[in-house]
């Protein structure tokens, strides 16, 4: 099926320019050799403009308002190590700053995987610039001079013919006389500088890589980190699914066989506990939402007709003593299901609730609910018509209030169970952390297991935020099934790829087809601009959404059904996915005009025709892509500052939906992230492309280095004032993005050879049979070059040399002095408590978490024990950080302006600094605490949740709180941080009561 969005008879000009705004896939590119310079310039003049508009918009939006939100997030919304100086007003000094930023700054501020990334344009450049100078110096004259063009020439019986090579392609390959085939001997030379200057760079660069990977791994600051010196062990045979069995197996990578120097976390099958903290989540979000709708139709009457008189509070008369929970005096369990009935009874009635006051009782939502097993109360639902039993009709939030205190009773008594094997059964994967850095190392570089595939594969620099919980019971053999049936879905999309294409391809030629396709007919009233926005910028955006959007997400779901046991491995995956398929659908099936299912028979046939192929196709090609990276270098990258996208998103989209203080939280305080397997698979087909036509097009030399130059200026400002991190992969998509630019070059090789095949002189013989021979020679030895350089540098991608332990180590035990000089004290002794010596050790609770603590082994080994030790640290973290985020707080807001929406954001940005975001920044104690959970599946720590409300002027949010004081620490309510203003929109001055005092330590764990 065609790939192709134009008909065969090639009448697509008028469209040519927005098929590819957006990256989309190319025309009929065969029918358009000998592109005209006039359509050449109107694509240029097109692309430069929207360039102008958009950066036009981002200097006049960086400093505004909204400007600071977008375009410089983390001057203000990041913990102060990341937080970076304002964005330059003046675009003098903008770029001034931007040039200036530091290796080092980039890799503190933006990750190793930001810096990589950046530092990919750049070797991108290094290759495409030097040989812009020379290859476009040397062979552009050559093509052109004295070439083709339009002249007459004599055919093999006697006739006279005229060639017909015009525009641009008078600067490439075929515009070479046949009687002059001498020439190509430049190309060849040029060729084999291509290769040379390109292969030695990617040494280079990978040889960059490892010495920057690994002063970065055994930087004192990335060692004590838990992540450092713990492996993920998957595949775990039975017998040693226990932390005993485990600890004698590898206690022989420890000093002195010592296991207390070890600590093992067996993964257990949480789902069902999962699926109660999620529906759970689920309920929090419907009740926020059914609060705030009533609190603002409240407000709303009460900013119309006053104060109400008579406001009631909670009848105490109608609200038993013995039916409040009570934290202090703990009840039975049988005791608290008939007391969340009683409550929930007395908060169907609707005489002690203040909103009655403003509204009729009808402005409640009722849901119809139906008894269930055990006397619950469920949800009547349509779809579930046949199921009977007594019903009633009762108040949503009520409800809500209810089911969530009674799920908070259900989870609380599974954390106290959470080693038992009849509910969580064990799986066949555990963490596993040593005393030190090398040790890990060395027990994932072994062969654990006697037995093929057992305890294998192990993963380094696991991060306790990037585990995927969903895949740590995969089994070697579960694992390559799921492979085989992800690598058949990925073919079956690019097989079918031609179906949306095609349809789209229709879509973009509805003028046509009004007329050619008699049903089609009622086309042809509708006005031409309907049909030519439909036919042009329309299709552009959907192909965008497809190839930009669905196409990553597809491989990304495709990562995780291999069986990604992290988000690292998962965006390795994907990129190597993404980059296949854009490499396949979007270079290689477009530069000969086709789709799989034409191509791949061809292939299976005859096999050595694809150098024909090739030849035939891609000097025509070229001309496409020129347009192609036009708009890339100027629309996309002009795009990339403005993100036009994230501004309609925020003061359009947004705005229309419901926001409570929790979503307003959110959207104020997310900031974006890079999908990394995306961004970097998209590059590296952008090089790619430069590879495969340097030499049969050399101007696309000039396309690629001005493409990468802006993108490089784009993403610096970007990485460094806008993005964050929450993958890194430490570079390890650098290297294969450097390794997947040998496709490129392998295409180019196998082209030329073609090429050189198919060049005939004036007798109509074949002329360069000694340029195919070398080009042949050239292609083995590269070959053989990426074989040698991948299995000398392999080794050092992933793990460290021994060499570097040494001097590593010994800064780290300088800068764990320096944070016991420094360290701060418990909280037990700044209450004046009396604390161990063990307790103050700051090198002990940051470089194991099991030293220091070796008396209480016994507790240690218990999953409940550990997960309450973890969420009563929490617990005490969490008040000293309402205590500090409390100064920041404000009473209710003015009317908003601009002023007070700056100074709201101040308010946040204060909040968000006063969460520890080092370890430093805890005591010994709560470091310990942190660390020995680090591993355990987060929904083991998982706390109650807090409902957010708003303040109001009305106090109906007070009331509330007082309503919802009965249910005890089962339903927790509060409305610290967040204001109704007079608009009756949210404004919030820090993140959720209930986030986890240690969000920010994700990234440093």
């Amino acid at each position: 099926m065609e790939t192709n969005l134009t008909s065969s008879n090639g009448n697509s000009s008028s469209n040519g320019t927005f098929d590819t705004w957006f990256g989309g896939p190319p025309a009929d590119v065969s029918a358009q050799a000998g592109i005209q310079l006039r359509a050449f310039f109107l694509n240029l003049a097109v692309s430069m403009s929207l360039f102008a508009f958009a950066i036009l918009a981002f200097f006049l939006l960086k400093s505004a308002a909204i400007g600071r939100r977008i375009y410089q997030p983390k001057t203000y919304l990041v913990q102060e190590r990341l937080r970076v100086d304002a964005v330059p007003a003046d675009p003098i000094r903008w770029i001034r700053r931007i040039f200036s930023i530091r290796d080092d700054e980039l890799k503190r501020k933006c990750g190793l995987d930001g810096y990589f990334f950046i530092r990919f344009l750049r070797a991108i450049l290094l290759i495409f610039v030097p040989l812009m100078v020379v290859v476009v110096t040397v062979l552009l004259p050559i093509n052109y001079n004295k070439g083709k063009g339009n002249n007459f020439h004599s055919t093999t019986d006697g006739s006279r013919s005229q060639w017909n090579v015009a525009g641009l392609d008078t600067l490439s390959w075929q515009n070479v006389d046949p009687g002059r085939t001498n020439r190509y001997w430049a190309h060849l030379v040029c060729a084999i500088l291509v290769i040379s200057w390109s292969l030695y760079r990617m040494y280079r660069e990978k040889v960059h890589f490892i010495d920057v990977r690994q002063r970065f791994l055994t930087s004192p600051e990335h060692r004590i980190k838990a992540s450092a010196k713990t492996i993920l062990v998957t595949n775990i045979p039975s017998e040693y699914r226990s932390k005993e069995a485990l600890e004698a197996l590898y206690d022989v990578f420890v000093d002195n066989d010592d296991r207390s120097r070890l600590v093992v976390w067996v993964n257990r099958d949480y789902k069902s506990l999962r699926n109660l903290v999620a529906r759970r989540r689920s309920l929090r979000h419907a009740l926020e939402k059914e609060e705030l709708r009533i609190m603002r139709l409240c407000n709303k009457k009460f900013r119309k007709n006053g104060k109400v008189s008579g406001g009631s509070q909670v009848d105490e008369k109608n609200v038993r003593d013995s039916d409040i929970f009570d934290d202090e005096h703990p009840v039975r369990q049988e005791q608290v299901q008939q007391r969340l009935t009683r409550i929930f009874e007395q908060d169907c009635s609707e005489e002690t609730q203040l909103w009655l006051n403003y509204l009729k009782p009808s402005a409640a939502s009722q849901l119809s609910l139906i008894r269930g097993v055990g006397d619950d109360w469920k949800p009547a639902s349509f779809f579930k018509f046949w199921v009977s039993g007594e019903s009633r009709k009762a108040p949503k939030v009520a409800w809500l209030r209810s089911e969530i205190a009674r799920l908070t009773i259900q989870i609380d008594a599974l954390l106290t169970d959470l080693d038992s094997d009849a509910l969580f059964k064990k799986q066949n994967s555990a963490f596993i952390q040593f005393d030190r850095q090398m040790a890990a190392h060395m027990a994932c570089s072994l062969v654990s297991h006697n037995k093929a595939g057992r305890m294998s594969p192990r993963f380094l620099e696991v991060a306790p935020h990037e585990v995927i919980w969903a895949n740590m019971d995969v089994t070697s053999l579960g694992r390559f099934i799921r492979t085989c049936i992800a690598v058949v879905l990925f073919v079956a999309i690019l097989l079918l790829w031609g179906i949306p294409t095609t349809i789209l391809g229709s879509l973009s030629q509805l003028a046509s087809l009004s007329y050619s396709v008699h049903w089609l007919g009622w086309l042809r009233d509708w006005p031409s601009w309907i049909l030519g926005l439909i036919s042009g910028p329309l299709v552009s955006i959907l192909l965008a959404l497809l190839i930009q959007l669905v196409v990553p997400a597809l491989a990304r779901k495709l990562a995780v059904l291999v069986g990604s046991p992290t988000k690292t491995k998962r965006e390795v995956i994907t990129q190597n996915f993404y980059f296949t398929f854009l490499f396949v659908e979007l270079v290689l099936l477009t530069a000969v005009s086709s789709s799989v299912v034409k191509i791949v028979p061809q292939i299976v046939d005859n096999p050595v025709s694809v150098p024909t192929l090739l030849a035939t196709n891609i000097p025509s090609s070229a001309n496409y892509f020129f347009n192609y990276l036009i708009v890339q270098s100027l629309s996309y990258s002009g795009s990339v500052l403005f993100q036009f996208l994230r501004i309609l998103y925020i003061t359009m989209i947004w705005p229309w939906f419901t926001q409570t203080p929790r979503e307003e939280a959110w959207l104020q305080t997310t900031i974006p992230h890079q999908m990394w397997g995306n961004v970097y698979a998209l590059f590296t087909n952008f090089a790619a492309i430069g590879f495969i036509f340097s030499v049969v097009s050399p101007l696309i030399l000039v396309f690629v280095s001005v493409t990468f130059s802006l993108f490089w200026v784009a993403y610096r400002h970007n990485y460094y004032f806008v993005q964050r991190n929450k993958i890194d992969t430490h570079g390890l998509l650098f290297n294969n993005a450097l390794s997947q630019l040998f496709a490129g070059i392998y295409v180019m090789e196998i082209a030329l050879i073609g090429l050189f095949l198919l060049v005939r002189d004036s007798d109509d013989n074949v002329a360069c049979k000694s340029q195919a021979t070398i080009m042949i020679v050239v292609l083995i030895l590269t070959a053989a070059f990426h074989f040698v350089m991948e299995q000398h540098l392999r080794p050092l991608y992933e793990f460290l040399p021994v060499t570097i332990e040494d001097t590593a180590a010994d800064a780290e035990q300088r800068l764990l002095s320096v944070i016991r000089d420094d360290g701060r004290v418990s909280r037990d002794e700044e209450s004046g408590n009396d604390i161990n010596d063990d307790d103050v050790n700051s090198e002990t609770a940051l470089g194991n978490t099991m030293d220091g603590v070796s008396d209480d082994r016994a507790q240690t080994k218990n999953m409940s024990a550990t997960a309450r030790n973890a969420r009563k640290a929490l617990l005490g973290l969490g008040k000293d950080t309402a205590a500090r985020i409390k100064d920041f707080q404000v009473h209710l807001p003015a009317q908003p302006d601009i002023s007070r929406r700056r100074e709201v954001a101040d308010q946040l940005s204060a909040a968000i600094a006063g969460y520890p975001d080092e370890l430093t920044d805890l005591t010994p104690d709560e470091r310990a605490a942190q660390l020995k959970a680090a591993f355990q599946d987060p929904v083991t720590r998982e706390s109650a949740p807090v409902i957010w409300v708003p303040q109001d002027k009305a106090g109906i949010s007070e009331d509330v709180l007082r309503q919802a004081a009965k249910y005890g620490h089962f339903l927790q309510y509060s409305n610290a941080g967040a204001f109704l203003a007079d608009n009756n929109k949210v404004e919030v001055t820090q993140p959720a009561p209930d986030t986890r005092p240690d969000w920010l330590l994700d990234w440093v764990l």
